[in-house]
Order: C-alpha cells, then structure tokens, then sequence
C-alpha cells in the first residue's frame, strides 16, 4: 500500500506541480508591479485550451516539427522518472546515469532547434542560434557540479549520489559546502537552461530578447500544448535537483522521515520558483554581450566543486 501511494503521489507531483510553479511565478511578478495578475489556475487552463484548439503548420514543415513535441514530452518524463529530483522519485537502478540525463536533456534541446528551424521562420532560427551558443555556455556548470559530487561518491549514479543514506554517502554527508555550491551552480544554470530572466525575458516577443519563446512561435493548439507542458515539466526537474542539493546541505533532512523529505522536496521546488519570480522582478535583462559573464558565475561554483571534490577524494 505504502508503495502504491508512492508512485501515486509521484505521478501526482508530475502532472500538477509544473504548470503550478509558472503559477507561483506569474502571480508573484504581479504582486510585485501592483497587480492582481491572472488565476492561479490559469496555466492549466491554457493547457487545456491549446489541447482543444486547432493547428497552423507551415507549408514547409516536415515530420520533424509535428513530431519533436511529443519528442520532448515523451524525454522529459523519462528524465522525470531517472532523475532524482524529488526524495520519492523512483529508484532505478542504474538508470540515473550523470552523463545519460546531460545527453537526454540535450536531446530535447537539439529536436527544439531542429523544429525551430525546420518551420523556416526567420524568428526560429534567430532563437535556435542562440540557443545552441546560450546552452555551449551553460552545460559545462551542469556537468561539473553532478561530476563533482559523483567524484566524492566514486559513482555516476545520481540515485546513490542523492539518496539520504549515511553509510552509503559519508563523505558527502559531511560537505554541506559542496552542497550548496552545487545547488547554487545547478540553480544559476537551470535560469540559463530555461531562458528566464535575465538571460531571456518569457512575457515579451521582442526579437532582441527572445531565446526559446522563439522557438516555439510557430507552435499551435495540441502541438504547443505538449510543447509548453515539456518545458514547465524540465523547470520543475531542473529546480529539483537543485533543490536536492540544499536539503543535502541540511544534515538534519539526513535523518528525517520520508514525509518530511517529500514536503521538503516540494516546498524547496517551490522556494526556488519563488526566487526566480523576485530575481525577475527586480532585475533587467542582460545585453547579449553580458551572457557570458552571467553564465560565468555558475562554471566558476562548478570548478570550485570540482576542486573540492578533488580535495575530498
């Protein structure tokens, strides 16, 4: 029974959970600019009228643009299922490879290029192209932080790297401090992975400022449905792991009981999407040319890991 409800509540947090935290941030943004904003439940409704709406594909569109949707669903609920992003995430073994999850996500991403550009609008290929330069920049920082705390654990299995067992991580169990510089390094390149501010500004359409929003411009009714959903679902498992990496730096959450780790493992998802909302709301959007220097300070926490893991083994 007590597993049944597991995988229940696991299902559960994957439907709902993703289209709530663009919730959270859209209704913080417009608290902070004294406005009411939209219903919380506004996203899911989106959802469901996209589903209902018709599509216009263009003329030029091959498979690959009707098909890279249901790609990128289908990819990140695998990676929903493999990654470790929630304490009642299940436990594959040897599923959760650090290098299969990196290459998985970058699967998604090369099927987004590749639809962007297969549509044959100008704007596509403006996002596709920085895309591919925003992400040559950011991967390195997500690498480096899982490879450093899988070089403390002598294992690439993020199942073992993440689980709560003492005997099983003693080192780890003893560095807060590469958690949480993990954590931040995996938080700073999840805002790059998923365009927000102030990397890229998701509310306007303005050609000097889109990244993914112009990517998926020439996506309509089911299409962008499952096209919206697939990023909302890799927000929530890319602030997961982060926020894995601060309840580790918790020695406390160590030795909690399973419920306790999974209302953790909720609140901090939920933490973070806050944070974002506020960042979003009280910075600007970085010239193109300032990118590199953003995306910086995530590579630098991730050397740090890795020279401290170094340091450690």
């Amino acid at each position: 029974m007590n597993l049944a409800l597991h995988y229940i509540s696991f299902c559960a947090t994957v439907l709902l959970l993703p289209p709530m935290l663009i919730a959270i941030i859209r209704k913080t943004k417009a608290r902070f600019q004294n406005r009411k904003g939209a219903r919380f439940m506004q996203p899911y409704y989106d959802l469901n009228k996209f589903l209902s709406k018709g599509e216009t594909i263009s003329k030029v569109a091959s498979w690959v643009f009707r098909s890279t949707s249901v790609i990128n669903l289908v990819t990140m609920t695998v990676l929903a299922v493999i990654t470790p992003w929630l304490s009642y995430s299940p436990h594959l073994p040897d599923a959760s490879d650090i290098f299969l999850i990196v290459y998985l996500f970058a699967l998604a991403r090369f099927f987004t290029v590749l639809a962007a550009l297969d549509a044959g609008s100008v704007f596509g290929g403006f996002g596709a192209s920085r895309e591919v330069t925003v992400a040559l920049l950011a991967e390195p920082g997500v690498i480096l932080c899982l490879a450093s705390l899988g070089c403390v654990a002598h294992t690439s299995d993020l199942t073992q790297v993440f689980s709560y067992s003492i005997a099983q991580s003693e080192l780890l169990y003893n560095q807060p401090a590469l958690w949480l510089l993990a954590g931040s390094g995996l938080f700073l390149s999840a805002i790059v992975e998923l365009s927000r501010m102030p990397i890229d500004d998701p509310n306007t359409h303005l050609e000097l400022t889109m990244i993914h929003e112009a990517m998926i411009l020439e996506n309509s009714g089911r299409n962008l449905a499952l096209t919206e959903f697939a990023h909302y679902l890799k927000m929530a498992i890319l602030l997961g792991l982060s926020g894995q990496c601060l309840l580790h730096a918790i020695p406390r959450m160590w030795v909690a009981s399973g419920l306790v780790k999974g209302l953790a493992s909720i609140g901090v998802i939920v933490f973070l999407a806050l944070t974002i909302a506020v960042m979003e709301s009280v910075l600007i959007k970085l010239q193109w040319k300032k990118l590199p220097e953003f995306i910086a300070y995530s590579v630098a926490m991730s050397l740090l890991c890795m020279l401290i893991a170094v340091g450690i083994r």
